[in-house]
């Protein structure tokens, strides 16, 4: 049988092998220089919610891509808060916006094709807050007997 802490140092190291390969991945999607993919993916939603009956107000593509904004970001500060515990919201909803703020900046100077918003700051960060909220809930809940 596995002593408990073997097997938590392997459950660490996994998780922080797939912090790196997310945020590696991450740095790649936000930083290519063609802004046609994220853009298509938020107009293709919003077509298909519309083609399955969504009200007028959930088939707005700029609602689709805020979201994945958000969504993008919440692997990591979820993967990160698992990584280093000790590491609050706070500051995970810092790094988010350090980080958002530095791509945008970075596609606004390097990347023509791509658009730099203030939005997409906002939404990246909520994700961040997302993310590193989500691990202690759901920590919380495992806790809780009978849920």
């Amino acid at each position: 049988m596995t002593p408990p802490l073997s097997r938590q140092l392997r459950s660490r190291r996994a998780i922080a092998g797939a912090l790196a390969v997310y945020a590696a991945a991450l740095g790649f999607v936000l930083l290519v220089p063609y802004g046609a993919v994220p853009s298509s993916g938020a107009s293709w939603t919003a077509e298909l919610a519309a083609r399955l009956g969504a009200p007028a107000w959930a088939v707005e593509p700029s609602r689709w891509e805020f979201l994945a904004n958000a969504l993008i970001l919440m692997p990591l500060s979820a993967l990160g808060s698992l990584v280093w515990p000790r590491t609050t919201w706070r500051d995970w909803t810092a790094y988010a916006f350090v980080i958002a703020s530095g791509v945008e900046l970075a596609q606004g100077l390097f990347l023509p094709e791509r658009s730099a918003t203030f939005v997409d700051v906002v939404a990246n960060t909520l994700g961040g807050l997302g993310g590193a909220v989500l691990v202690p809930v759901a920590r919380q809940l495992r806790r809780t007997p009978g849920a």
